[in-house]
C-alpha cells in the first residue's frame, strides 16, 4: 500500500489555486483603491453649506443633503442622491455662481420643496408667522377659560345662594329661626 497518486482533477486544482489567489488579491487591491478614491471626493465646505440649505430629494427622508445618510445609503456620508446634489452644487460653485443662484438652480430643478426651511417671503411667510399667531390665540383662550373658572368658583354665601334661587330674605330668616329652635330641643 503505497502512496496514492493524485487524481487528474486534483492536479488541475493545484494549478488553479495560485491563479485564484492572485485574482482575489487583485480584487481586494482594486476595492481598496476604489474606497480610497471615494473618500477623497469630499465636497467643499461651501458645497456643504449649500447642502445644509437644501433637502435630499431621495424620497425616503427629509434630511439636509449635506447630512443625509438614511438606511440603504452608505454607512459613512451622504446617500447617493445627496452626493449627486452636492456634486451639482460643486459644479455651480466651479462656474462662479453665488449661493443664491445655486439655490435658485435647485428650486428650478426640484421645486420649492427642496428648501430645508421655507423662504421668509411671499406665501411661505405664513409658515413663519402662523405658529406665533396660534401661540398667542391659544394663550388668550387659556387665560379666558381660567378667568371664567375662577369667577364661577367664588364661594357662595347663604344670602347670595338664596338670592340666586329666588328666595326672599324674610323666608330665609324664618327658616333659620325654625332650624335653631328644632336643634335646641
Amino acid at each position: 500500500m503505497g502512496l496514492r497518486r493524485p487524481l487528474r482533477c486534483e492536479r488541475a486544482m493545484t494549478k488553479v489555486r495560485p491563479i485564484g489567489a492572485s485574482a482575489m488579491l487583485a480584487i481586494f487591491a482594486m476595492a481598496s483603491l476604489l474606497i480610497t478614491s471615494v473618500g477623497a471626493q469630499q465636497p467643499s465646505d461651501r458645497a456643504k453649506q449649500i447642502g445644509v440649505k437644501i433637502k435630499c430629494m431621495c424620497g425616503t427622508c427629509d434630511m439636509a443633503a449635506a447630512i443625509c445618510s438614511h438606511p440603504g445609503g452608505e454607512f459613512s456620508g451622504p446617500c447617493g442622491t445627496a452626493k449627486m446634489m452636492l456634486g451639482e452644487a460643486a459644479q455651480h460653485i466651479a462656474k462662479g455662481e453665488t449661493d443664491e443662484q445655486i439655490l435658485q438652480a435647485f428650486v428650478q430643478k426640484y421645486g420649492p420643496q427642496v428648501y430645508t426651511e421655507p423662504p421668509k417671503s411671499g406665501f411661505s411667510l405664513v409658515a413663519w408667522i402662523l405658529p406665533s399667531v396660534y401661540l398667542f390665540v391659544g394663550a388668550g383662550v387659556v387665560i379666558f377659560v381660567i378667568a371664567r373658572w375662577r369667577k364661577r368658583s367664588e364661594p357662595l354665601t347663604a344670602t347670595s345662594a338664596a338670592g340666586a334661587l329666588g328666595i326672599s330674605p324674610e323666608s330665609l330668616e324664618r327658616a333659620r329661626a325654625k332650624v335653631s329652635r328644632e336643634t335646641q330641643d
